[in-house]
This record gives C-alpha cells, sequence and structure tokens, in this order.
C-alpha cells in the first residue's frame, strides 16, 4: 500500500509499504453496504425480486424519490436526475438497487443463521443512519425521510450490522484462520517478520511534512521515557495501548502484519531484520518519530506463529469478507432486476447500469406522494 499522508496520526496504512491482500477471488465480490432501504410489497411491475420479496415499481419510485428530495436538500448533487428533470441516471437507480439488494441478502442471511436482530442492535442501526444522512449544517435529515421508509432502513442496516459482526467473528475461529491460511499460504512460504512497535510521532506526522530537529528531539526524550517504562517486554502490549501514536496498531498492543523483506518503510524494515527476536531495540528513526520495535517471530513461520496476523488480515479486509459472503448468498438466491433500471451480473453480485443507456425514463417521478 503506498504510504499515504496523515494529520496528527499516523495508522498501520503509513508504515506499511505493501499490503499483501487476501488474494481469494471471493473477496473481490464487496458488494455495497450501504443505507438505503426497501419495501416488501409484492406488487406487478417490480423493480427487484429477490426470492419471495419484491419491490414494486411503484414503491421504488416513492422510495428513490424521497431519497433524492432529502439527498439534494442536503447539498448533494443534482446530478441523480436527468437534464430534462423527467428521468433518473442509471447509475443511480442501479446503486439504489444494490443497497435494496445488500439489506435482502444481508436479512437472508440473518435467517439462515437464525440470528436475532434485537431492539439495541435496532437502535444502533437508527443511531448510524441518522449520522449518515446529515444536512450540510450537521443535523440529521433521516427523520424527514417517510416513516414507512425510515422503518424498512432500520430493520434492514440492523441485519447486516448483525450478519457483519457473525461473518467476521466465525472468520477469527481457530478453523476460520485456518481455511484463510490454506487458501493464501502461497504468500506465506517466503522468510516473514512479525513485529509489535510503539510510535512517538515527531510533529505531525505528516508523510509530505519533514519533521524539524526539534521536533525529533521531543520525540526521542518522549520515546527514552516509554522504554524506562518497559519491564522486559511483559508490559510492552500495555503500554503500546497506551502511548503509541499509530492509530492503526495501539489497539492490538503494537503489532503489525507480518510480511517479508520491504514491508515496511527502510529504516524500520532494516530494523526487523536485525533485530534479536523476543527484545525490545533501541528507538529508531523513521520520517514519522521513533518506533521502539519488538520482533515476534522471523523466519519460515507455521500457522500458529501467523495467527495473530491473520487476525489483523480478517480485521483489515472485513468489507471484503462480508461482501464475499453477501455474494455467496445471492448465488444463491432468485434475482431479477427491471431492466429499465439495472441488470444483475452473477459474476461480480452486482446489479450493473443498462448497457449503454445514461438515463431511465420516468413520466411519473415528480410529484409522488411519500409513504
Amino acid at each position: 500500500m503506498t504510504i499515504r499522508s496523515s494529520s496528527g496520526s499516523v495508522s498501520v496504512s503509513n508504515l506499511v509499504k505493501t499490503t499483501r491482500s487476501i488474494s481469494i477471488a471471493a473477496l473481490l465480490f464487496a458488494i455495497v453496504m450501504a443505507v438505503i432501504g426497501s419495501s416488501c410489497t409484492a406488487v406487478n411491475p417490480t423493480a427487484l425480486t429477490v426470492n419471495k420479496w419484491s419491490l414494486s415499481d411503484s414503491d421504488f419510485q416513492t422510495q428513490i424519490e424521497a431519497f433524492s428530495k432529502v439527498y439534494e436538500s442536503s447539498g448533494g448533487a443534482s446530478s441523480l436526475r436527468s437534464a430534462d428533470g423527467n428521468s433518473w441516471a442509471t447509475s443511480f437507480t442501479a446503486a439504489f438497487l444494490n443497497d435494496q439488494l445488500s439489506l435482502q441478502l444481508a436479512q437472508i442471511g440473518v435467517d439462515e443463521r437464525g440470528l436475532t436482530v434485537t431492539d439495541t442492535d435496532r437502535a444502533n442501526a437508527k443511531a448510524l443512519l441518522e449520522k449518515n444522512f446529515t444536512s450540510g449544517s450537521g443535523s440529521s435529515v433521516f427523520g424527514d425521510l417517510p416513516a414507512s421508509y425510515q422503518n424498512t432502513l432500520v430493520e434492514g442496516v440492523a441485519a447486516q450490522n448483525v450478519l457483519s459482526a457473525a461473518v467476521i467473528a466465525e472468520a477469527q475461529t481457530d478453523d476460520g484462520l485456518r481455511k484463510l491460511y490454506e487458501s493464501t499460504k502461497d504468500q506465506y512460504q517466503g522468510d516473514l517478520v512479525c513485529a509489535s512497535h510503539i510510535l512517538v510521532l515527531a510533529g505531525s506526522g505528516a508523510s509530505n511534512s519533514t519533521p524539524t530537529a526539534a521536533q525529533y528531539a521531543t520525540a526521542l526524550a518522549s520515546i527514552n521515557d516509554i522504554q524506562s517504562q518497559l519491564k522486559g517486554t511483559t508490559n510492552f502490549a500495555a503500554l503500546a495501548a497506551a502511548k503509541s501514536q499509530d492509530t492503526g496498531s495501539a489497539a492490538a498492543g503494537g503489532a503489525l502484519p507480518c510480511g517479508p523483506a520491504g514491508t515496511f518503510v527502510t529504516e524500520f524494515d532494516n530494523a526487523t531484520w536485525t533485530q534479536p527476536i523476543g527484545v525490545v531495540g533501541a528507538p529508531v528513526k523513521t520520517k514519522f518519530g521513533y518506533h521502539l520495535i519488538l520482533v515476534t517471530a522471523r523466519g519460515k513461520l507455521t500457522f500458529e506463529q501467523l495467527k495473530e496476523s491473520l487476525k489483523m488480515a480478517v480485521t483489515d479486509n472485513a468489507d471484503a469478507i462480508v461482501g464475499a459472503e453477501l455474494a455467496r448468498i445471492a448465488a444463491n438466491a432468485q434475482i431479477s432486476v427491471n431492466g429499465r433500471y439495472g441488470q444483475f451480473d452473477t459474476a461480480t453480485a452486482k446489479i450493473v447500469a443498462p448497457s449503454g443507456a445514461t438515463s431511465t425514463t420516468s413520466s411519473t417521478i415528480a410529484g409522488l406522494p411519500l409513504q
């Protein structure tokens, strides 16, 4: 991964030069996990059908009109409509239906696993929706949507959250990690190094800004103070969680994903390959500041040695893993889309805009009453 700028903080993505993404083909099926709702009215003609559930064309028009009004009144682009104002851009209708599809697939997944969506899950979903549906001034406009539409959004997003938590938890079990390892073990055949670190930034830590000598001196004094608090390595993770300014790894006790030579920025990388294993080395200076590094493993590593790194890989690829599960559900579902609005592509498990079209004409969009 290319090192990115950061103001005031540094994450693992800043430190790591390359990211070994999980190379399972299914993970490419990242279905949009957005917050557009659905209706369960089974009336023909339909805009979208998923198994026994159908979104009628009239309900689709009502919902898309309600959404667009809230979106545009909140400062969103008016390009959702065509120039004549009597049609929708097909990119918009396809995206809207993808979100509808995502909610339905999530609810199918919840039912398949026998999971329960609680009132707390619904409350959390509503809070997330209120946060996402905000105006330019920062106030929530979620309440401006029709009540029935709000309800279907809350139910759908709650199901997404419950399913996502279950899928990620399942992926981080020993069995799930073993399957991940077997599917991606070509990435782990060479020599690898696993390390944890504590970072004190010099200045802002922005990669496009070179710290001054004074900023480096301040960072060095702080890292030396932290090192004086170390008790061997027994409290390294606790100090990393409390003191490290790497926001991407602090919560994990400073642990970074295992990787081959060249994974990290040069000075950091050199230290991981030369320091003794299990010993905290002297502070290492990089363009971000100073690091205390603890090498935990190096060489050709076993599954057991890689388990923590695999758990981090699951967390880092959570959206793709959940998307892969939605794609699996979609492959076993009966899905049909009104050709005016899009087409379901089985290869990507997504609804795509009609080929060669730029807008979807509808003479009944304007002035539809909101439910």
